[in-house]
C-alpha cells in the first residue's frame, strides 16, 4: 500500500488538473497515446467514472492510484 506521503507527492505534481479528467488529460499525465488509454480504460485497469453519452471520465484520484502500482512494478 502507498503511503502519505507518495501520494501526497503525485497529486502536487498533478495540482493543475481537476478532480476529474478527460481521457486527453490522463493521456498527457501517462503519457500515453489516446489508444493505449481507452485500451486500459476498456480492460478496467484504469477505472472510470460512468460513461454520458460519448465522454469518458476518469478520477484524479484513480490515476494517482494507478501511477502509484505501476511505480512499485518498476
Amino acid at each position: 500500500m502507498a503511503s502519505n506521503a507518495e501520494k501526497k507527492d503525485i497529486a502536487n505534481k498533478l495540482r493543475k488538473y481537476p478532480p476529474v479528467l478527460t481521457v486527453k488529460q490522463v493521456c498527457e499525465i501517462l503519457n500515453f497515446g489516446t489508444t493505449k488509454v481507452y485500451g486500459m480504460i476498456g480492460s478496467g485497469e484504469i477505472k472510470r467514472i460512468e460513461k454520458s453519452g460519448r465522454h469518458i471520465r476518469v478520477l484524479k484520484a484513480d490515476v494517482i492510484e494507478f501511477l502509484i502500482a505501476h511505480k512499485k512494478d518498476g
